[in-house]
């Protein structure tokens, strides 16, 4: 099924491509030969044209050389059926030019032209004179400017003016038979040629469609045409073999491929014009192993018959796949062999010499030489910046190894305002992502390509029509052989957006009723959602949490990667556990941006280096037993839109149940009319309600959200965990009446607590060492027109706790060191979210506008940050007109606990004046000695048994302030809050 699936995505993607240009003949109006008329070159086949296109093409010209190609194209021979296998080579190298430009629709159409005409000439390899294909006697001149390893290839004295007789006579009985209608024909042509451009044409469409390409009928059609036997010269079966292994490449048939490109690598021990694409066919399938296991041999093998062949579009190609599976023992034999090449082509092919430098750069940073990374990258570079050389596809490899190589010399993402990092990775995503040539943007990438062609297959169209095995494959990490061949590749893969891909993996898994299996898509979908705000799609994060883990957060897997990695790893490990020993005598501006500077560079040279990475930004919840870790009487509520769509589970006790609401339309304005009717955002009359009839519309939200809602009633629930998305940020579940309107509330029976993701709310706490402090930062949030009794009550808030600290005060560290002195932090001042810039967010209100201080500045090295944040006066989209998505709720909960804070209280809604002195007072009383979760529920408790004073609440309107008997008991001023802390997941070990 899987693979009738991947037939049918690119079946339509292909029918454009198909037809090659085509041109009939009428009368003589094209110029006559024969009864059917047409274009008939003459004198070489391909023409000259071709040859002198495909020298430019090799010089790193490509705009001039596309411009040429074009002129071959239309010197190639045309008659009634269309163009003829003349025209295949021409077509092939126009996509190979249009593939170095970053045109990849433009690369495919030319490849699928090619393909076309020689299936439509089926069986012309079966018409060769294949007794002329080698020079009996002749002894070939050896090449110029080459290295000895290439010296001493063999290669075979084949004939570039081989006889190929086509066409029959023209009768009633052949014209009745069909197919390609031609008149007797005998020339001289360059079969080996038009042969070997086949062969490159299969192996890049392999590159761009990747597993697209597996049993697709077009390329599939394109093997049988091109499988013949019974050749009886020696070296035509062998070109024949290596054509038949590309096209079988090409229809990802790697097992047949590779033994076939072994088999006809050579002929009697010599090279022949299609062992070079054959030994690149052979590393290529290599590389797709585990360990690629031969690979790197291969490789190397094709740089040297291509530059014995005279091929050196082909060096370059294979010196990357090189540089990518040589492993760090390996690199330095990749560094030398790429420098020879690079110095010896320079002359002959500067898209060879410049693609060379870069992989020597590349493989000389595996093996940790960056002086030789540094001179290599900077000869790459001005062979580029010459005016008549064009490579963008190069360039964007040069710049990754550019980002790679500034990182490994102590650059990191982010630490300036644009870092050399920055620089160069910018250069490779604009390629990646926004290339232009001609005014043009382009699709300059196969996994952009992929995705595009998934996209138009999928459409909305789910379970039987689409293999989820496809789809698992593209919302997965880059595989190894993708890294290995192509890091931009790799780097777009995992950088593209893919929303899409995973909200049809969990409505897949949600027609399928499999509760665990869309709770782990749900953690996904929602995780990648922040991780792709992040540098590399998080990368760098992963690498931090990674480094900064304890041992007994990690699974086993993830340990065993952190202490088997690259010596960075150990490295940075080791930087992280010094962090931990810093004091607040030591700590200073300069030493936070020196340690930052060299820990950050050491992370990303990490994140650049080829391969997956655990992924713990945030962390993911374990795919075979999500909630394995989830304690008896804890449930586990989760939510995802897609579209109009909500799919929710409910997982308590070991089973998680799953439910689709397939039409939330009117569940934006049911959360608004409870939030308006509350008080919240209001703008007209009295914010407090009159009555309790706003407790109707919320048990209908209730009853809305949860089909069997009667559940909670029973006695089997103690903790309730609730990960919301989309505008259910902004609802409190709290005050949601449990079986209808007159029942006691959910957050009264029922202890609640909220998680940005599933991963985060079943992520181990680790033990730390608690150190009391409680740090205080206050703006005019109290009493905002009153400075003397803000300042009273702010104070009161303080001295109600032993130990704790007014901030801003002197000798403190710096913001993203507090951690060193203060184990808990209560902000009590105003604070929004730009979700455009959400990391520009400051955290502390006396520190706007300071980039050291701001979130972005919490996720970096060597922050050691407080474990329990409030954030009391935080504004989110709940108190606008229109509600948002909440996504500046979810992306500071993300951000702090990825940054290493494990408690976050935030509050939905500003409510400010004595009701928040109040709860804030008793939570800061209590919060050293119970903990965030203890001292949260006793503070609110306390809140909503005060009697309040109107005139004391800057929340409430002008006709508010002669109510009387006005309490806490109001949904106004306490069900704002939003506690997101871990599960105490030891309560599970124990059960």
């Amino acid at each position: 099924m899987f693979k009738q699936i991947l037939a049918c995505m690119i079946a339509a993607a292909s029918v454009l491509c198909l037809t090659p240009e085509v041109s009939f003949a009428q009368g003589s109006g094209l110029g006559g030969f024969g009864t059917l008329g047409g274009v008939e070159p003459g004198g070489r086949y391909p023409s000259q044209e071709y040859y002198f296109a495909l020298e430019m093409y090799r010089s790193g010209d490509l705009e001039n050389a596309v411009d040429a190609f074009e002129a071959a194209l239309r010197r190639t021979r045309r008659d009634i059926n269309g163009r003829w296998i003349d025209s295949i080579p021409v077509y092939a190298m126009l996509a190979e030019c249009y593939w170095q430009m970053g045109s990849v629709p433009q690369a495919r159409e030319n490849i699928d032209a090619a393909m076309q005409v020689a299936i439509r000439y089926r069986g012309w390899l079966n018409k060769v004179d294949w007794r002329s294909a080698v020079r009996e006697g002749v002894q070939m001149s050896p090449p110029t400017g080459v290295w000895p390893a290439a010296l001493a290839i063999k290669r075979v004295p084949t004939s570039d003016r081989i006889m190929f007789q086509s066409g029959q006579p023209l009768t009633e009985q052949t014209l009745i038979q069909g197919g390609v209608v031609e008149e007797p024909n005998l020339r001289a042509m360059d079969i080996i040629e038009i042969m070997r451009g086949l062969a490159i044409a299969s192996y890049r469409r392999r590159i761009i469609l990747g597993p697209l390409s597996e049993q697709d009928n077009f390329v599939n059609e394109l093997a049988e045409s091109t499988n013949v036997g019974g050749l009886p010269q020696p070296v035509a079966q062998t070109m024949s073999g290596a054509l038949h292994a590309a096209a079988r490449y090409a229809a990802h048939d790697d097992k047949r491929a590779f033994p076939e490109a072994s088999k006809s690598a050579l002929s009697s021990g010599g090279a022949h014009p299609l062992s070079a694409i054959a030994l690149l066919v052979q590393a290529s399938v290599l590389a797709e192993s585990d360990n690629a296991e031969g690979s790197l041999a291969a490789a190397l093998a094709c740089v040297n018959v291509a530059a014995a062949l005279e091929q050196p579009e082909l060096i370059g190609e294979a010196m990357q796949l090189a540089a990518g599976v040589a492993s760090e023992k390996e690199a330095n034999v990749v560094r030398t062999a790429a420098d020879t090449a690079a110095n010896a082509m320079v002359r002959k092919s500067r898209l060879a010499a410049v693609h060379c430098f870069v992989a020597s750069a590349d493989a000389a940073i595996k093996s940790r030489d960056y002086a030789a990374a540094t001179l290599s990258i900077g000869h790459a570079k001005s062979l580029s910046d010459r005016r008549d050389v064009l490579q963008p596809r190069i360039d964007a490899y040069g710049a990754y190894v550019a980002a790679k190589l500034a990182a490994g010399r102590g650059e990191a993402f982010g630490m300036k305002s644009s870092s050399v990092v920055d620089k160069a990775y910018g250069s490779m995503r604009t390629f990646a992502q926004q290339h232009r040539v001609r005014n043009r943007t382009l699709v300059s990438m196969p996994s952009t390509y992929q995705f595009a062609l998934l996209s138009q297959s999928l459409g909305t169209r789910i379970g039987g029509s689409t293999s989820d095995a496809v789809l698992d494959y593209y919302t997965s990490d880059p595989p190894p052989a993708l890294w290995r061949r192509d890091p931009v590749d790799a780097m777009t893969f995992l950088t593209i957006d893919r929303s899409a891909a995973l909200a049809m993996r969990l409505a897949i898994a949600a027609e399928q009723t499999d509760g665990d299996k869309v709770l782990v898509r749900t953690d996904t979908l929602l995780a990648e959602r922040f991780s792709q705000t992040l540098p590399l799609a998080g990368r760098v994060a992963h690498v931090r949490g990674l480094a900064s883990a304890e041992d007994q957060t990690l699974s086993d897997d993830q340990r065993n990667f952190r202490n088997q990695g690259p010596a960075e790893f150990k490295q940075l490990r080791q930087m992280v556990l010094d962090n931990a020993k810093l004091t607040p005598a030591t700590v200073n501006d300069s030493l936070v941006e020196k340690l930052g500077q060299q820990q950050e560079s050491l992370a990303t040279l990490i994140a650049f280096s080829r391969g997956s990475l655990p992924r713990l930004a945030p962390p993911r919840v374990d795919e075979k037993a999500p909630i394995q870790g989830l304690p008896k009487r804890t449930a586990l509520v989760t939510f995802a839109f897609s579209g109009s769509r909500l799919f929710t589970t409910f997982s308590l006790n070991g089973k998680t149940q799953v439910w689709t609401n397939n039409n939330t339309s009117r569940l934006p304005a049911m959360i608004g009319s409870v939030l308006r009717s509350i008080g919240v955002g209001k703008t007209r009359g009295s914010r407090l309600p009159e009555d309790n009839a706003w407790r109707k519309d919320a048990a209908a939200l209730l009853k809305f959200l949860f089909p069997e809602a009667s559940s909670f009633a029973g006695t089997d629930i103690d903790d309730l965990v609730i990960v919301p998305d989309g505008p259910l940020w902004y609802l409190p579940f709290d005050i949601l009446p449990i079986d209808g309107e007159d029942a006691e509330f959910l957050g009264d029976k029922i202890s609640i607590r909220y998680a940005a993701t599933p991963g985060l709310a079943l992520r181990p706490a680790p033990i730390r060492q608690k150190k009391k402090a409680v740090g205080i930062a206050a703006s005019r949030f109290f009493a905002p027109r009153d400075l003397e009794i803000n300042t009273a009550i702010t104070q009161s808030i303080v001295d109600a706790a032993a130990g704790s600290i007014l901030l801003p005060v002197a000798e403190m560290p710096p913001t993203t060191m507090l951690g060193i002195v203060l184990d808990s932090l209560i902000v009590a001042a105003p604070g929004v979210m730009d979700t455009s810039n959400p990391f520009a967010m400051s955290v502390l209100p006396y520190e706007a506008g300071k980039p050291n201080a701001a979130l972005g500045a919490w996720l970096q090295f060597p922050s050691q940050v407080p474990t329990t944040i409030a954030l009391a006066g935080f504004r989110s989209q709940a108190e606008s007109p229109r509600l948002g998505d909440g996504r500046e709720l979810f992306m500071t909960l993300c951000a702090l606990h990825v940054a290493g804070v494990d408690d976050v209280l935030i509050s939905r809604w500003a409510v400010g004046g004595e009701s928040s002195a109040i709860v804030l007072r008793e939570f800061s009383q209590e919060l050293p000695f119970s903990g965030m979760v203890d001292a949260w529920r006793r503070a609110r408790m306390v809140l909503r048994r005060t009697d309040l004073d109107p005139l004391t609440e800057p929340l409430l309107a002008h006709a508010d302030k002669d109510l009387e008997n006005v309490t806490g008991e109001e949904p106004l001023f306490w069900s704002g809050y939003l506690l997101s802390s871990p599960i105490d997941l030891n309560a599970a070990a124990k059960q």
